[in-house]
């Protein structure tokens, strides 16, 4: 690995560390709580302010350990020889590629394993019907990701039968798709396990707000397959029009224009869409102010109104 490599490795080692360390300061979370409020135009009661901050922080933590324990374990491979023979370009986007998977991973270990309970001596809500995985995050990202990683399994497969000499060319595209493919399964996995674990809520404030966390974690997973799925396609379509000629580099370069007006749709789409209020569509569509916000709050309007 170059010197350029190694500024990257060691810049993004310093950022994701920092982080890492921003997550034990009281002042950050409470902070990441009332970003998320913000995104999500929703009260966030002062009672839940340390329970939200607390798992948001939890979440990220996971997700920064994730990425640097595979991350770093794909440095190692790289460094030491056991994995060789790419260019430096390439070996970035492994890199950057290993990363995102741990991200992934990291995600969905915090996600699983914070437990939440409320006090038995407090009263209880519960939902009167049966939440689902697509009633936490929208259709155009789920079905997205599972569009792209197909992408990327079908630009791998069109390599091995067009050049199937090409091994330096194969082999990143089809690890890159494998590996889209793998996150994916975990994404669907896992979120399935955070919906179908147990909702205990003393308010319907605190179920909303449990809702949400829940929404972002599972909007979290799906960022790995999305990711790996685009750096496959885009590299392998990229690579083979390269080196190919005639009527095949220009499929090549129509199949990239293709994938980039995509995803250029697909985030336009999102943007408008507002994604990360899906759920309150879904879930609360006659969720009312007074049900989030501070009871303080809720007597001075009262007080107002009289």
């Amino acid at each position: 690995m170059d010197g350029a490599i190694w500024f990257i490795i060691v810049f993004v080692g310093l950022v994701a560390v920092v982080g890492l360390a921003a997550t034990f300061v009281p002042l950050y979370a409470r902070w990441r709580a009332y970003q998320q409020s913000s995104y999500l135009r929703l009260d966030l009661p002062r009672q839940l302010e340390h329970a939200v901050s607390s798992r948001l922080v939890a979440r990220e933590r996971g997700a920064i350990i994730g990425a640097l324990v595979v991350g770093g374990a794909a440095v190692v491979g790289f460094a030491t020889g056991v994995v060789d023979g790419f260019e430096s370009g390439v070996t970035t986007l492994f890199i950057v590629g290993a990363v995102f998977a741990g991200v992934g991973l990291g995600t969905a270990v915090a996600a699983l394993t914070g437990k939440k309970q409320v006090p038995s001596d407090r009263p209880r809500v519960a939902r009167s019907g049966v939440a689902t995985v697509g009633d936490y995050i929208s259709p155009l990202e789920r079905v997205g990701a599972w569009v792209i990683v197909a992408i990327a399994m079908s630009v791998a497969v069109w390599i091995a039968f067009v050049d199937p000499g090409s091994g330096r060319l194969l082999v990143p595209t089809a690890l890159f798709a494998v590996t889209a493919a793998l996150t994916l399964v975990l994404f669907e996995v896992a979120s399935r396990r955070i919906v179908e674990a147990s909702q205990p809520a003393g308010s319907t404030a605190e179920m909303v707000w449990d809702d949400a966390l829940r929404s972002s974690a599972i909007r979290d997973l799906v960022t790995a397959p999305l990711a790996l799925g685009v750096y496959g396609t885009v590299f392998g379509v990229f690579s083979l029009a390269d080196r190919s000629v005639g009527a095949a580099a220009v499929a090549g370069y129509l199949g990239v224009g293709f994938v980039i007006a995509g995803l250029a749709a697909t985030l336009l789409a999102t943007v408008v869409s507002r994604p990360r209020r899906y759920f309150l569509a879904r879930l609360w569509p006659n969720l009312r102010w007074s049900d989030t916000a501070d009871s303080d709050d809720r007597a001075n309007a009262a007080t107002d109104a009289v």
